[in-house]
């Protein structure tokens, strides 16, 4: 960049000006020591001291530009080795600084402050620093000596400022506000010829500055007066038409009020200067608008601007990708008719340190430093009248500074608001958060699907997807947390992969989803992001933040202690960790039932198990947090059998996706604790039938298959559970066999597991006498260990054993013996059991009584989701409504309970259900559809439990009508038809069919 010459009408002295130079002498005379105003230079043209080590010169450059302030080590340490930091950094620091001390001239003094280090000198002695003293003077005197002023002013500058070290941010920061102020002096420069009657000296002065700057629309303003006042009018015109044109052709935009007003003036002939003869500058700058489309944020965009309209101060909070910057940029355009002064946008992203934001709003508002009054307070002062909205946009890592402006524009003017983003809130008096969160992502109609569809489109004309695809879209968009950056990062690769592939790869997420050269550095991908907030955190909360990756579900306070503390970590320092974490929007809260919980974005989660991994710490961290997990479990799984079982439940519901995580690690790496946890997950699995862990109970099994563990019984009786309740009775009875041999060579006969896993097999293959004989043994051993909730279970099946003999007053004894150890237990699912036992046993000679009974356990046993024992009582309600006729009644049964199963995938009551249907299919007519699903009922499955005893008979029954009344050959048509169906295919016929039959 070339500096021009200014023409002087005589050299500068303060005695000449007739004014009060004191400010500008008494702290530096002569040439200043230390220029930035071009190269580095210690000393005078005659004294140079040359620094051959670019290092010190780097130091000395930042220190300049921070002079008299304390500037801390590790930003030292980052400006002088860019991220790639010595062993020992603060050690290479104290040698730059010791080394840079022996050059310094004597009216300098390198002090060490606590943190970092302080470069002392008078302001006259940096160039820049007098610089802005003269430009400072010249605002306090009459136009011919700030002529003279200016003059000095610009004679200072050698170049570009810290032009060695321009690919720095702080050097770019620092040169663009100098620049910019040196811009404004040639302004006024311009101006001040213009008001002394010298406009050609004023158009020379300005044509220079419009072809370095051409955007400078003051400049442009008075070059159009300058022309003016030499007779040039058509070349003032022309001034005008031609930056017209320049930006209709490249920005589709206007030129600004001011140059508007200033053409009319010219055409009119009415050009009027000011006092000191500046034309009043543009103040407003056009709001930038997108190239892409906004979807998803329609309720977010009328929130914020309805509560700029309420607030002053508000800040759009969220994860990094959220979309904050996006939002706001729309939110500007859209709320824009509404500040007439302006609404400018400003990006602190470059930003190193606090003290550059207010620097950073200046320049774009043109506010130029002058004095030493601090620079909010100018910013403060330009804003004074006006009616305009700042835009702060990235503040996490310049908080301090952001805050710190943020609340003095609110305070110290009238009508300016200002709209802030920020992965952390700045926390001030006046501050209203807007949480920006994730797009939803539920659904091929969720917003997040529409973004992912709308970028894969713009990324690849010719792409469209299937109808069959958008499942799997709304699956990735899952997986990606609903983040806007990374579905639109996803979005870009269908290029190359097909929705399928795609979704394979997300485990790969931060490797793969990257974007062009073209985006900010810390949006090019998912990893940058990370890395953005990651590194506003201390050692300690980088620490907190890798180790609660861990956890997959949610999560709170007590709960990240345990598997976080310990091995450099204080308990004392996790508390606040997290909540600096929550402030950083690196964790999201949730409300469950009046109490915290807090979980971390699967996104962001691989981020945190990338770091445990490379500091070798996943296998201690996982077992940390398995090992809490096995305690949260035995001590709720304690509580089941109690009157307090709902609150036990809710403990290990919250604690499903923990105790899959600690599945997974236990079984390769601890198989005792593998069995732990699956023994003491079988109640809840049992009674709320949850087929998954007890499918985790098989694999703890067949992995501890041949050891001595003690609960290796008890984890058979697990699996055995799963293998009857899926309807695999063959699986059932290999591992209750497994369970009897695994008790003989523990030495533990009998043993209370495997006599209930020999039983449970007996009673679903209709071997009822041993099934009896297994389950009151059984009830014997767990009464007396004090298990009441598993007694009810062995004794209940024991009774409706015997029922399913024909002894129905043996069973009602039996019965009235469950209903008292249910009563003991307090436990809703054990009352509810005994409930639907008596229930089932009275079902066929006493109905009234019999449903009283079964309506009870679905009440009671719905208080605590046992959905087990709602299940088994609907179906026992649904077969007693259709012997008596109540059509309507067994329909809502029978519906709830198939859906209820196959949700569950508990088949073996699921076929059961499923013959209930028929017979009440058969009983309103429908015969056709009773006799495909009769079909698929006798059809070969590894789902299918055949029917014994009573069922069998009624079931026998059902198709000897039915080929009587469809005839030979029309029966064996809807058999086969029904034979043919997958199970989940009679599954959805029955539903079908339900349906129809309500119709009716």
């Amino acid at each position: 960049m070339s500096v021009p010459c200014h023409t002087r009408s005589r050299p500068f002295d303060g005695q000449q000006l007739g004014c009060d130079t004191h400010d500008v002498d008494e702290e530096g005379s002569g040439a200043p020591s230390y220029g930035i105003l071009g190269p580095l230079r210690i000393g005078g043209v005659g004294d140079p001291v040359l620094i051959r080590s670019r290092l010190q010169r780097l130091l000395l450059a930042v220190l300049l530009v921070e002079a008299n302030r304390t500037v801390t080590a590790d930003r030292l340490c980052e400006e002088l080795w860019i991220g790639r930091l010595p062993d020992d950094p603060n050690g290479a620091l104290r040698t730059q600084v010791s080394r840079l001390r022996r050059v310094l001239r004597e009216d300098a003094s390198l002090v060490t402050d606590a943190g970092g280090y302080r470069l002392v000198v008078n302001r006259g002695d940096v160039d820049a620093a007098r610089f802005e003293q003269l430009l400072a003077a010249a605002v306090e005197v009459n136009a011919p000596d700030a002529l003279h002023l200016i003059n000095a002013a610009l004679d200072l500058w050698r170049g570009v400022p810290l032009e060695e070290f321009i690919d720095r941010p702080f050097a770019q920061i620092e040169s663009r506000r100098l620049e910019e102020l040196r811009g404004g002096a040639r302004e006024r420069r311009a101006s001040l010829l213009l008001a002394a009657g010298r406009p050609a000296d004023a158009t020379a002065e300005l044509e220079v500055l419009l072809a370095e700057q051409p955007e400078r629309e003051r400049a442009r303003v008075l070059l159009m007066e300058a022309l003016y006042e030499q007779g040039r009018h058509t070349s003032a015109i022309e001034v005008y038409q031609s930056w017209r044109r320049t930006l209709g052709d490249e920005y589709g935009l206007e030129p600004s009020p001011a140059l508007q007003q200033s053409e009319q003036r010219i055409l009119q002939h009415a050009v009027i200067s000011t006092e000191d003869g500046q034309p009043a500058a543009a103040f407003s700058v056009p709001v930038p608008r997108p190239a892409s489309s906004f979807i998803g944020r329609d309720t977010d965009l009328r929130g914020v601007g309805d509560l700029l309209h309420r607030q002053r101060l508000v800040t759009l909070w969220g994860p990094g990708g959220v979309g904050k910057t996006r939002l706001a940029t729309e939110v500007a355009a859209h709320v824009a008719p509404g500040y007439p002064d302006g609404v400018f946008i400003c990006d602190l992203t470059v930003l190193s340190s606090d003290a550059s934001v207010a620097r950073t709003v200046a320049n774009i508002l043109g506010v130029h430093e002058l004095g030493d009054r601090g620079l909010e307070a100018q910013i403060a002062e330009r804003l004074a009248h006006r009616r305009a909205l700042i835009i702060l946009d990235n503040c996490e890592h310049v908080l301090e500074g952001a805050a710190h402006l943020a609340r003095h524009l609110v305070q110290s003017t009238a009508a300016v608001d200002v709209l802030t983003t920020s992965r952390e809130r700045l926390g001030v008096d006046a501050e209203h958060v807007w949480e920006v969160a994730p797009l939803a992502a539920a659904g091929s109609d969720s917003p997040a699907v529409a973004l992912f569809l709308d970028r894969a489109r713009a990324s690849d004309r010719s792409w469209c997807a299937a109808p069959d695809e958008l499942d799997t879209i709304a699956n990735i968009c899952q997986r990606l947390d609903g983040l806007p950056l990374g579905i639109e990062l996803a979005a870009a690769r269908v290029r190359w992969l097909a929705v399928d592939d795609l979704l394979h790869v997300l485990e790969q997420r931060l490797e793969i989803l990257t974007g062009g050269a073209g985006s900010p550095p810390r949006h090019r991908s998912l990893r940058a992001i990370i890395d953005w907030s990651y590194a506003q955190l201390g050692p300690i909360e980088q620490a907190v933040f890798d180790r609660l990756s861990i956890f997959r579900g949610l999560f709170d306070l007590d709960a990240a202690t345990a598997v976080v503390a310990g091995e450099g970590i204080e308990r004392a320092a996790v508390v606040p960790a997290v909540l600096r974490l929550l402030d950083c929007a690196l964790l999201v809260t949730h409300n469950v039932a009046g109490s915290r919980r807090y979980s971390i974005l699967d996104t962001v989660r691989h981020y945190g198990l990338e770091h445990l991994e490379t500091q070798q710490v996943l296998f201690e961290v996982s077992d940390r947090h398995a090992q809490w997990v096995i305690a949260e479990v035995e001590r709720a799984a304690r509580g089941l059998g109690t009157a307090a079982e709902a609150v036990w439940a809710s403990i290990i519901e919250r604690c499903i996706d923990e105790s899959r995580a600690a599945h997974d690690w236990l079984v390769n790496h601890d198989l005792e604790a593998s069995l732990r946890l699956s023994a003491a997950l079988r109640p809840y699995a049992l009674w709320r039938g949850h087929s998954e862990m007890l499918r985790w109970a098989e694999v703890a099994a067949a992995a501890a298959s041949g050891t001595t563990h003690a609960l290796l019984p008890e984890v058979l009786l697990a699996a055995t559970t799963g293998a009857w309740q899926r309807g695999d009775v063959d699986a059932a009875r290999t591992a209750a066999k497994a369970a009897e041999r695994a008790a003989e060579c523990l030495g533990v006969v009998p043993n209370r597991a495997a006599l209930e896993a020999a039983g449970d097999v007996a009673l679903f293959t209709g071997d009822l006498e041993r099934a009896v004989a297994m389950f009151t043994e059984s009830y014997t051993l767990a009464a007396a260990d004090g298990d009441l909730l598993q007694a009810v279970w062995d004794l209940g099946s024991a009774a409706v054993a015997v029922a399913y003999l024909g002894d129905t007053g043996r069973a009602v004894e039996i019965a009235d013996e469950v209903a008292s150890t249910a009563e003991r237990s307090r436990s809703p699912s054990a009352v509810a059991f005994g409930h639907f036992v008596i229930g089932e046993i009275l079902a066929a000679e006493e109905p009234h009584t019999a449903e009283t009974h079964l309506r009870q356990a679905i009440e009671i046993a719905t208080t605590v989701d046992s959905k087990f024992v709602v299940g088994l009582a609907e179906v026992a309600l649904a077969a007693s409504r259709t012997r008596q006729q109540d059509v309507p009644t067994a329909l809502v049964y029978c519906e709830s309970a198939v859906r209820r199963w196959h949700t569950a995938g508990a088949w073996a009551p699921l076929w059961t259900t499923l013959r209930t249907v028929i017979v009440l299919l058969m009983r309103v007519g429908a015969t056709e559809d009773a006799a495909v699903l009769y079909g698929a009922s006798e059809a070969p499955s590894d789902t299918r439990v055949a029917p014994y005893g009573a069922d069998a008979r009624v079931l026998r029954k059902a198709a000897e009508e039915l080929q009587d009344q469809l005839g030979d050959e029309g029966y064996a048509r809807l058999l086969d038809a029904g034979r043919a169906m997958a199970p989940d295919d009679a599954v959805q016929f029955s539903l079908q069919a339900l349906v129809r039959m309500s119709q009716h």
